[in-house]
């Protein structure tokens, strides 16, 4: 097969290909280039919500891209990477289990079943284990999934570590961790939790139920989401404060 002939072919894989054979001289059959360009910006919207749907059934998550927007991932993730997604369930995220004997964890604060171990080290205070309520002391490692999902505390996505996988009657709970050394605690460390308002400042007021996680990452695409954060982001904090965004990190 020639060149031309594989190039022939492969246009029909162009979705806006169907758009200029069969849309635009419907809709625009004087082809006006405003018009044009108002169909092909609809075109564009339709086919990436159409793509994002079809990974989303297939991938078992309704959210099966996620770009990350901070740094307490790093040195594993960066801002503007864009992470893929799989649906999550006991059976596919990874952590230390614990049996912590509860019927349930939702309202249960961190501090009603466990304490917080810290160490001096060479990136200043950081925690080295949990002690809970039963006398299991597990290490912080990073060896754990690293999941997603949303925190009502912070009102984003959240893309930590699973440092723990909590077991109770109703089913499995995660602790999570950002991997940088300035995230020096688990996210649910909150100290006592009253009528909703945390002793200390943290990310996630109670354990979380992987049920209700977004997914579990599964790959990595460096860096192609920083258009987006140069657009939402760093412009907007330029124009509002002058300065970029605290987590700007070079180049996104």
């Amino acid at each position: 097969m020639t060149l031309k002939k594989i190039r022939e072919k492969a246009k029909w894989i162009d979705p806006f290909t169907y758009v200029d054979k069969y849309i635009v001289p419907k809709v625009n059959p004087n082809n006006n280039e405003n018009l044009n360009l108002v169909i092909y910006v609809i075109s564009a919207f339709i086919f990436a919500w159409a793509i994002y749907t079809a990974l989303g059934l297939a991938f078992g998550t309704p959210t099966p891209m996620v770009i990350v927007v901070s740094g307490s991932m790093e040195p594993v993730y960066h801002r503007g990477d864009v992470i893929v997604l799989f649906g999550a369930s006991p059976q596919n995220v990874f952590a230390s289990e614990i049996e912590t004997g509860f019927s349930s964890l939702r309202g249960i604060s961190f501090s009603q079943f466990a304490v917080p171990q810290y160490a001096l080290t060479g990136n200043g205070v950081q925690i080295q284990s949990i002690e809970f309520n039963n006398g299991t002391v597990l290490p912080i490692e990073k060896t754990g999934s690293i999941v997603v999902y949303y925190s009502k505390l912070s009102r984003k996505p959240i893309i930590h570590r699973a440092v723990a996988k909590l077991k109770a009657e109703d089913g499995y709970y995660l602790l999570t961790k950002g991997d940088s050394i300035y995230n020096n605690t688990i996210d649910q460390d909150c100290g006592l939790v009253i009528n909703g308002n945390p002793q200390k400042t943290c990310i996630e007021l109670y354990p979380v139920p992987i049920k209700n996680l977004d997914g579990t990452a599964v790959l990595q695409i460096p860096l192609i989401g920083c258009a987006k954060l140069w657009v939402f982001d760093n412009l907007a904090s330029l124009a509002t404060t002058g300065a970029l965004p605290p987590d700007f990190s070079g180049v996104c």
